[in-house]
C-alpha cells in the first residue's frame, strides 16, 4: 500500500528538502532552462508549477505565498510580471523534462527541466543565430581557404629563386663526442 508516500523524500530532511526546491526553483524562473537530476527535476516540476499557478492569479496573498518560498525579491518578480503572463490561456503543463542520459562520473540519471514557452525575444535571437550560421559558414570556409594559398605563394617563389634554407639534420650522440673529441685534441 502507498500509505503517506507522496513526497519522494530524496534522503534529505525536510528542511533540505525545501532548500533544495527553493534553490531549483530559483534557478529554474530565473535562467528558465536547467539541468539536474532526473528525480529532483520530477519533484521540481511539481514546486514550479506550482509557483506558476500562483503567479496566474496576481493577487497580494499569492505574491507573498510565493515570496515566502522563493525568498528572492528579482525572481518573484520576474515570475509575477513576465512568466505568469505567458500562462495566463493554459491550464498546467508549464514545465517539461527531458531526459539526457547518464552522468559521465556516477551515472545518476540526468534531464533538463524548462520552461514550455520562452520569451518572444529569445525565439527571435534563436531564430537569428540559426540564420547567420548558415550564412556565415561559406564565408569562414572561404576566408581560410584564401590565406593558405598566400602563404603557399611565397615558399614556391623562394625554391624556384634558389634560397632555399639548409635543412637542419641531428647528428648522432656517437658523431658529437668524437666531433668533441678532436676538437678539443686541436685546440690542445
Amino acid at each position: 500500500m502507498r500509505h503517506q508516500n507522496r513526497v519522494k523524500k530524496m534522503n534529505r530532511t525536510k528542511s533540505h528538502r525545501r532548500a533544495l526546491f527553493m534553490n531549483l526553483a530559483n534557478a529554474l524562473f530565473d535562467h528558465e532552462s536547467i539541468k539536474t537530476t532526473n528525480p529532483k527535476a520530477m519533484e521540481l516540476k511539481k514546486v514550479a508549477e506550482r509557483l506558476i499557478t500562483l503567479a496566474k492569479r496576481k493577487d497580494l496573498h499569492s505574491l507573498r505565498l510565493a515570496f515566502a518560498f522563493l525568498r528572492d525579491k528579482r525572481v518573484v518578480r520576474k515570475l509575477f510580471t513576465d512568466i505568469g503572463d505567458r500562462y495566463v490561456a493554459i491550464n498546467g503543463g508549464y514545465t517539461r523534462v527531458v531526459k539526457i542520459g547518464l552522468r559521465k562520473g556516477d551515472a545518476a540519471p540526468m534531464a533538463i527541466i524548462e520552461l514550455t514557452q520562452k520569451k518572444e525575444a529569445e525565439k527571435e535571437k534563436e531564430k537569428g543565430k540559426a540564420k547567420e550560421k548558415k550564412e556565415t559558414k561559406p564565408a569562414k570556409e572561404k576566408k581560410e581557404k584564401a590565406p593558405a594559398k598566400k602563404k603557399a605563394a611565397p615558399k614556391k617563389e623562394a625554391a624556384a629563386a634558389g634560397e632555399e634554407k639548409p635543412k637542419r639534420t641531428r647528428k648522432p650522440k656517437a658523431e658529437k663526442k668524437a666531433e668533441e673529441a678532436t676538437e678539443g685534441t686541436e685546440n690542445a
